[in-house]
C-alpha cells in the first residue's frame, strides 16, 4: 500500500521571507546583532553554493534563482547587499536594479557575471566568472558591506 501526501510541498522560496522575519524576530529577542542580509541573484545554483559558503554564517544570504524570485525577495525586505548575475532565466537583470531605484532603495549591488554588461550604471562593482577567485569575491562583497563587514573574519585560503 503506497501512502500519497495530501499536502503538496512548498518550494522553500516561497518561505525564505518568513524565515527571514523570523530569524530577525529571534535575534532581537535575545540580543543578537542582525547579520547583514545578502540576495544572491543567479541562475546557477553551484554559484550560490561557493557563495553562501563564503559568507555564511556572518551574513545571512538568500538566493534567488529567477527574476521573479529576486523582485519578491526586494519588495519583502531589504539587503545590505545585492549579488546579481543579470543572465537570467526568466528575464534580464536590469529590472532588478530598476527595481531598487524605484524603492529608493541605496543597496549596493556587485555584478558576478560571466560577460561584462555594458549599461548596468547603478552597480558598484564588476566581478567576473568563473575568473575571480573566491577571496576576491569575499574581500569585493566585504567592501560593499561594510561597515557592517566589518566583524567578518578574513577566510583563509
Amino acid at each position: 500500500m503506497t501512502i500519497k501526501p495530501t499536502v503538496a510541498p512548498v518550494p522553500f522560496s516561497a518561505i525564505a521571507p518568513q524565515l527571514d522575519q523570523a530569524r530577525a524576530v529571534h535575534d532581537e529577542l535575545h540580543g543578537q546583532a542582525a547579520a547583514s542580509r545578502v540576495l544572491h541573484v543567479d541562475g546557477d545554483h553551484e554559484s550560490a553554493l561557493v557563495l553562501a559558503t563564503l559568507l555564511v554564517p556572518e551574513t545571512q544570504v538568500t538566493h534567488a534563482g529567477t527574476l521573479d524570485a529576486a523582485m519578491r525577495a526586494v519588495r519583502a525586505g531589504r539587503f545590505a547587499l545585492v549579488v546579481l548575475d543579470p543572465d537570467l532565466p526568466d528575464g534580464d537583470g536590469a529590472a532588478l536594479l530598476e527595481l531598487l531605484c524605484e524603492a529608493q532603495q541605496a543597496t549596493p549591488v556587485l555584478l558576478y557575471s560571466a560577460r561584462r554588461p555594458n549599461r548596468y550604471d547603478q552597480a558598484m562593482a564588476f566581478l567576473p566568472k568563473p575568473w575571480t577567485s573566491p577571496r576576491q569575491l569575499w574581500l569585493t562583497m566585504s567592501r560593499l558591506l561594510a561597515p557592517a563587514a566589518a566583524t567578518v573574519a578574513q577566510p583563509a585560503y
